[in-house]
Protein backbone atom coordinates (compact mmCIF):
# COMPACT_ATOMS: atom_id res chain seq x y z
CA UNK A 1 0.00 0.00 0.00
CA UNK A 2 1.45 3.63 -0.69
CA UNK A 3 1.75 6.08 1.93
CA UNK A 4 0.50 9.50 -0.21
CA UNK A 5 0.49 11.18 3.13
CA UNK A 6 4.37 10.44 3.55
CA UNK A 7 4.94 10.97 -0.48
CA UNK A 8 3.28 14.79 -0.63
CA UNK A 9 5.22 15.57 2.95
CA UNK A 10 8.44 15.44 1.13
CA UNK A 11 7.70 16.32 -2.10
CA UNK A 12 6.37 19.28 -0.64
CA UNK A 13 9.58 19.86 1.81
CA UNK A 14 11.91 19.46 -1.21
CA UNK A 15 10.17 21.88 -3.28
CA UNK A 16 9.62 24.27 -0.48
CA UNK A 17 13.51 24.03 0.21
CA UNK A 18 14.34 24.57 -3.47
CA UNK A 19 11.74 27.49 -3.12
CA UNK A 20 13.47 29.42 0.07
CA UNK A 21 16.51 28.50 -1.83
CA UNK A 22 15.94 30.46 -5.31
CA UNK A 23 14.01 33.44 -3.45
CA UNK A 24 15.55 36.87 -3.24
CA UNK A 25 15.16 37.53 0.29
CA UNK A 26 15.41 36.05 3.27
CA UNK A 27 13.98 33.12 4.32
CA UNK A 28 12.17 35.59 7.00
CA UNK A 29 10.85 37.81 4.85
CA UNK A 30 9.71 36.03 2.56
CA UNK A 31 6.06 36.87 0.88
CA UNK A 32 5.72 34.08 -1.72
CA UNK A 33 2.98 31.60 -1.76
CA UNK A 34 2.40 27.81 -3.43
CA UNK A 35 -0.34 26.76 -5.14
CA UNK A 36 -0.96 23.09 -4.47
CA UNK A 37 -2.19 22.45 -8.64
CA UNK A 38 -2.67 18.14 -7.51
CA UNK A 39 -1.74 16.56 -4.21
CA UNK A 40 -1.39 13.00 -5.05
CA UNK A 41 1.00 13.69 -8.10
CA UNK A 42 2.95 15.95 -6.33
CA UNK A 43 2.44 19.23 -8.76
CA UNK A 44 2.96 22.30 -7.15
CA UNK A 45 3.41 25.98 -8.32
CA UNK A 46 5.04 29.15 -7.33
CA UNK A 47 1.95 31.77 -7.14
CA UNK A 48 4.31 34.95 -6.19
CA UNK A 49 3.49 37.45 -3.63
CA UNK A 50 0.65 36.21 -2.13
CA UNK A 51 -1.12 35.23 1.25
CA UNK A 52 -3.06 32.15 2.22
CA UNK A 53 -6.05 31.05 0.52
CA UNK A 54 -6.92 27.22 1.18
CA UNK A 55 -9.66 27.79 -0.03
CA UNK A 56 -8.09 27.91 -3.88
CA UNK A 57 -4.83 25.40 -2.42
CA UNK A 58 -2.67 28.74 -2.20
CA UNK A 59 -0.54 28.70 1.14
CA UNK A 60 2.04 31.31 1.93
CA UNK A 61 5.70 29.67 1.58
CA UNK A 62 6.11 31.57 5.59
CA UNK A 63 2.90 29.48 6.91
CA UNK A 64 4.18 26.04 6.09
CA UNK A 65 7.84 27.09 7.82
CA UNK A 66 8.99 27.17 10.75
CA UNK A 67 12.70 28.37 12.31
CA UNK A 68 14.90 25.35 13.25
CA UNK A 69 16.08 26.04 16.99
CA UNK A 70 19.56 24.51 16.16
CA UNK A 71 20.56 26.00 12.94
CA UNK A 72 18.27 29.14 13.22
CA UNK A 73 17.51 28.74 9.60
CA UNK A 74 13.86 28.59 7.99
CA UNK A 75 12.83 25.53 7.32
CA UNK A 76 9.79 23.60 6.43
CA UNK A 77 7.68 22.57 9.16
CA UNK A 78 6.71 18.76 8.81
CA UNK A 79 3.82 18.76 11.54
CA UNK A 80 2.05 21.47 9.19
CA UNK A 81 2.77 19.82 5.80
CA UNK A 82 1.02 16.57 7.62
CA UNK A 83 -1.83 18.69 9.00
CA UNK A 84 -2.18 19.87 5.20
CA UNK A 85 -1.72 16.28 3.63
CA UNK A 86 -4.71 15.10 6.31
CA UNK A 87 -6.66 18.42 5.43
CA UNK A 88 -6.24 17.11 1.46
CA UNK A 89 -7.72 14.13 2.01
CA UNK A 90 -4.07 11.87 1.24
CA UNK A 91 -4.01 8.48 2.91
CA UNK A 92 -1.20 7.21 5.12
CA UNK A 93 -0.40 3.86 6.67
Amino acid sequence: MLNEENDFIEALEFFLKAELRASAEPADYNNEAIRIIDARNHLFQNVGRCGTDEECGIYAIRDLCHVDEDTLETVPDRMRLAALAHALGLQGK
